[in-house]
This record gives C-alpha cells, sequence and structure tokens, in this order.
C-alpha cells in the first residue's frame, strides 16, 4: 500500500473507531490497578490482575492471541513466527491516586477534547492505541515479515520486576519502541538510584509519627508530623496546618505532587514538613540532629544538599527527591529517588550519598538501581521513527533525553516513542492534570494519532529491519 493512501486509509479508519477506542479505553481506567507485590494472592495484587484479564478479553475480542503467565503480565502477538521480533511496551499499573481530584479518578471522561482518569496518559491511552494499531494492520490484512510482540506489564511504576521476569522467559525482542513518553523520540534515559536514609530516635521524643508520599517516584502534595502536645508549634498558615489530635498535636505541610523524575514541577510536601519540625521549640538534641540532616538532603532538587550535583550536555542535571517518609517504633525512614546524567558515574553519585549519610550519622540503604539507557540518535530506527513523528504531527520535532525511567532501560535496543508532545496543552493549571498528578488527562486527538503512528513504525520498522 502507498504511504498516501495508507494514511488516508489509517485516518478514515481512526475516525471511525474514536468511540470504540474511548470505551475500551475507560474499561481499563476503570480498574484500579495500583501493583502492591505479593498482594491477595497475585504477585501484582487482584487490580492489577483484573486490568491484565481486562486487556486480554479486549485483545481477544479483537482476534488476537494472547499469553498471561502468572499473572505478571500479558503478550498480544500479531504476524510471523519467523524473523527478528519487534516489540512494543506499555504498562497497565498506576500510581495511587492521591488527593485533590476534582473527578473520580477511576472513571474516564471526556472534557473540552481531554481524556481524564488516573492512567489516560501514563500509560493506558497509549497501550490501547497500540493494540488498535494491531487491529488496523489484522483488519486490513497487512502481513509483515517480522513477528510483533505487544506486552502490557504491571509493575512498571514499582521497580519494573515484570519486565525482568519476561526477560528471563523470553527472547527480548530485536527492537522495541515504548510509548510512554514524547513525541518523536527519547533515545536515552538517565540512571536511576533508590535509596533509604534512616535513623533511631531517642525512646524521648516528643516526635511520635511521619508519614508522606505512597511511591517513591512520585513527590508528595501531603506530609504530616505527630508530636506530643509538650513542644512549641508555628500556627497553622496557607501551606501548614496544625491541629490538636487525640491529645498530640498534628502539623500536615502542604506542597504540589509530581512526577519525581521531573521535580522541578512540583512542591515536596516532605521539604516543608521537615523545616516545620527543624524550627520547633521542645525537641531533644538527637531528634533536631536527624530532622536537620534530613532537612539538608532534601533541601535541593539536584542534590545540592546531598553533596552530588552534576550534570552533562546530553540529559542535563542530576535529579534526587526523597519521596517516601514514615517514622515506625522510633525509627524514621525517608526514600529518595534520584536519576542520573547518561554520561555520568553511577557509582561515583552513589558513594556521595553514602558519604553523606555516614557524615550525618545515617543508616544508608540502596533499594534499587538502574544503570543509564542510550540509543544511538543516528541510528537508522531513530531516524525513521522521527520522521514519522513529524509526518503525523506535522511539524519539526527534535529527539531528547529524559530523566523519566521507562521499560527502554531493561530492553537492549529500545526508544521512547510518544504519545505527548513537549508542549502539549493542560486542562488543568499547573500542579494537576500530568501523569502523577491529581486529574489527570491528554489530549484524546494525542491518542488518535499515536495509534497512526504505531501502524506506520511497524510498518516502517519491519522494511528496514534485516
Amino acid at each position: 500500500m502507498e504511504d498516501g493512501k495508507l494514511s488516508e486509509k489509517l485516518d478514515r479508519w481512526i475516525e471511525s473507531h474514536r468511540a470504540e477506542l474511548f470505551e475500551d479505553i475507560a474499561a481499563v481506567v476503570g480498574i484500579r490497578s495500583v501493583s502492591e507485590k505479593d498482594a491477595d494472592g497475585y504477585p501484582y495484587g487482584k487490580g492489577c490482575h483484573d486490568v491484565l484479564a481486562k486487556a486480554e478479553s479486549i485483545a481477544s475480542s479483537y482476534g488476537f492471541e494472547c499469553s498471561n503467565p502468572e499473572d505478571r503480565y500479558l503478550l498480544v502477538r500479531y504476524g510471523s513466527s519467523k524473523g527478528k521480533k519487534i516489540g512494543i511496551f506499555n504498562h497497565l499499573d498506576v500510581v495511587p491516586e492521591g488527593s485533590g481530584w476534582e473527578h473520580e479518578p477511576y472513571e474516564c471522561i471526556l472534557e473540552n477534547g481531554f481524556l481524564v482518569g488516573r492512567g489516560v496518559a501514563d500509560n493506558k491511552g497509549a497501550a490501547l492505541a497500540s493494540l488498535y494499531a494491531l487491529r488496523f494492520l489484522s483488519e486490513h490484512g497487512m502481513k509483515l515479515c517480522h513477528p510483533v510482540e505487544l506486552y502490557y506489564g504491571v509493575a512498571e511504576e514499582t521497580g519494573m520486576e515484570d519486565v525482568e521476569y519476561y526477560l528471563q522467559h523470553n527472547e527480548a525482542p530485536y527492537f522495541s519502541i515504548v510509548p510512554d513518553s514524547n513525541f518523536p523520540v527519547c533515545y536515552g534515559e538517565k540512571g536511576n538510584i533508590r535509596f533509604n536514609l534512616m535513623a533511631k530516635l531517642p525512646s524521648s521524643s516528643a516526635l511520635r509519627s511521619l508519614n508522606a508520599g505512597e511511591v517513591v517516584n512520585s513527590v508528595p502534595n501531603t506530609a504530616t508530623a505527630i508530636l506530643e502536645d509538650t513542644v512549641s508549634v508555628p500556627a497553622s498558615s496557607e501551606k501548614v496546618r496544625v491541629e490538636a489530635r487525640n491529645g498530640n498535636i498534628a502539623v500536615t505541610a502542604y506542597g504540589t505532587s509530581g512526577h519525581a523524575a521531573f521535580p522541578e514541577q512540583s512542591d515536596n510536601a516532605v521539604r516543608r514538613l521537615l523545616e516545620v519540625i527543624a524550627a520547633i521549640d521542645g525537641l531533644d538534641g538527637d531528634t533536631l540532629s536527624v530532622i536537620e540532616a534530613l532537612k539538608t538532603a532534601v533541601s535541593g532538587y539536584y542534590g545540592e544538599g546531598l553533596g552530588a550535583e552534576t550534570e552533562d550536555a546530553a540529559s542535563g542535571k542530576l535529579t534526587v527527591v526523597g519521596t517516601v517518609l514514615r517514622m515506625e517504633d522510633g525509627c524514621i525512614t525517608l526514600s529518595f529517588d534520584s536519576r542520573t546524567p547518561v554520561t555520568a558515574s553511577i557509582d561515583k553519585i552513589e558513594e556521595k550519598y553514602k558519604a553523606f549519610a555516614e557524615a550525618h550519622g545515617l543508616g544508608y540503604e540502596r533499594v534499587s538501581w538502574s544503570r543509564p539507557a542510550y540509543t544511538p540518535i543516528d541510528s537508522p530506527e531513530v531516524r525513521l521513527l522521527c520522521s514519522i513523528a513529524e509526518n503525523v504531527h506535522g511539524r519539526k520535532l527534535e529527539p531528547y533525553t529524559m530523566g523519566g525511567g521507562t521499560y527502554s532501560r531493561k530492553l537492549p535496543f529500545a526508544v521512547g516513542f510518544g504519545p505527548g508532545l513537549p508542549d502539549a496543552p493542560n486542562l488543568y493549571e499547573n500542579g494537576k492534570g500530568n501523569g502523577h498528578q491529581s486529574d489527570e488527562c491528554i489530549l484524546f486527538d494525542l491518542i488518535l494519532k499515536d495509534i497512526k503512528a504505531d501502524v506506520l513504525a511497524l510498518v516502517g520498522l519491519d522494511e528496514i529491519i534485516e
């Protein structure tokens, strides 16, 4: 099929399936698929089991062969069993909904051209677009020389154990696209270190409880401390609420949520809470010492407080943000998410985090660790995908690197490919509407164009892969 005729046929088919696509997206958005390891008798919890089952039901209804190994991921296959496998990797798990929603998080709606609901942008909208791309190829009898495998994971937001399991039991695709970023192509991802700083408080401490955050890759918009009423706390303000609670004092700090890979777009409630606690009269010296150390650690988003500032030309500054704060049995744990430049030594950066902990009398624990991902920008695959993205969107787009982590970093040869745009509009003001934020949204038109981009990418890759 000639390129022009294929493009026209694609446009007509996509428009005629618009309503059906919305219903399928709504069906998976309606499931609270927050990944919880070994919960409810399933590897990643009942919500993730349910969303895989729903996706399998949808894909099977369109005639695709599917498999769901042990409720860890779903594979949807298309085409020949010969040739080099082409992969499309999406995830159906989401971060917890958090607070501040104007709409029901798990009820997908269409408002002013935007899909709204948890996961519409990250990553359920693109996941269904990928399936519809295969559906178009199938319904039009378009045979490919190479097999295509569409992967749906359910532990992407919690460390990507699902795709590691997949790679242990399957041959990796020769080349993969990961529709979990912006067009045209994300050809590099920063390294990722997740670690904990820990401290034990004296039993006499007036600080009784700390609580903030739910998952390490999301900056929290609230953080709360419970203290004995023997201390002197400041009055409530616009960003801090102080109240009596069960004979104690509760201090709640408010910020703006966001993705830990792009912390400058957020306002970390953990930082604000630690600043308030550090100024409270009546805390013992040991407790204040720990709070001051943690306050220093979260004082900047670029490693300033931890002594780890670095950057490179390809990917920019290191980022590090403390996101999950807990206190149990007098032990404080603050969890950090750090993204390291693609050319920097991740080992040397971690040594700086360890040195900070030692200098301040804190414990250090590495939780997970992933080296940077990089694909040469001049590779035939990247050049092809860039040209397709520019054709679909009718504008010049520049390939880029990012701090966010997708399945690309786990695969041997993969790049990010849509569905977003770097300047895509948002239905809401700052602090809402983006992935990991309340009232998460994405232009429905971007998802529709993602179908077209995926079809053209599969056809084009099939031609250039030998």
